[in-house]
């Protein structure tokens, strides 16, 4: 082995031991959040629990800001990455399997980082402007995803006409509104997830009717 290639390992070493060590902070700021809220949050109570000293974790964040920053744009991020836009032609599967595909996997991700989710619905909102602006731009994105659903739907005959716009709205805030109830109002989800997702869909296709 070289002079060099023992340097390398040393490096290579070290940065994955802050890269061990920045991951530990998040996930011990991920749970304190989630349990007191970004609020009532303190960098004290987040580098008590994760054992390291104040200046650690300057060196890894600058604020108690920049790391639930990240925290949440990751969660957003890997929520955008699981709606995709519904595909039409004669390889592509039938529109309701591909939105049941779109509902099963956006609730594994919100199940999987319940956590942060629950924070993304109880107190994202109102924590700053900058914020509020990012946390409308991605329900915006949903929504136009929605409202993309709906046109191709009524392409193929399978959505009324409609105002797509109003629709879509609706849709987001019912899905809205049994997230936050399946993810902040309880410990656990109340039901299963695969019936929730499938709820969802009926009730936006069908209503209620039989």
């Amino acid at each position: 082995m070289t002079p060099d290639s023992k340097v390398d390992g040393r490096i290579s070493r070290a940065q994955r031991l802050r890269e061990s060590r920045r991951a530990a902070v998040l996930t011990v700021a991920r749970r304190i959040f989630s349990q007191k809220g970004y609020h009532a949050t303190s960098i004290h109570d987040i580098i008590e629990t994760a054992e390291i000293a104040r200046g650690t974790f300057y060196l890894y964040f600058e604020s108690k800001r920049a790391i639930f920053d990240e925290l949440l744009d990751s969660l957003v991020a890997t929520l955008q990455a699981q709606v995709k836009r519904i595909e039409v032609g004669p390889d592509a599967p039938p529109p309701v399997a591909q939105m049941d595909a779109i509902v099963d996997r956006v609730l594994k991700t919100l199940l999987d980082n319940r956590e942060i989710a629950r924070i993304l619905l109880r107190e994202a909102v109102g924590i700053d402007e900058d914020f509020d602006r990012k946390l409308s731009e991605f329900y915006g994105r949903i929504e136009a995803m929605i409202m993309g659903a709906l046109n191709t739907g009524r392409q193929l005959g399978v959505v009324r006409p409609c105002d797509a716009r109003v629709v879509a709205r609706c849709v987001l805030g019912s899905i809205k509104e049994v997230v936050q109830w399946a993810f902040v109002e309880h410990e656990t989800p109340p039901v299963e997830m695969t019936q929730v997702g499938r709820e969802m869909i009926a009730f936006m296709l069908k209503g209620c009717l039989a």
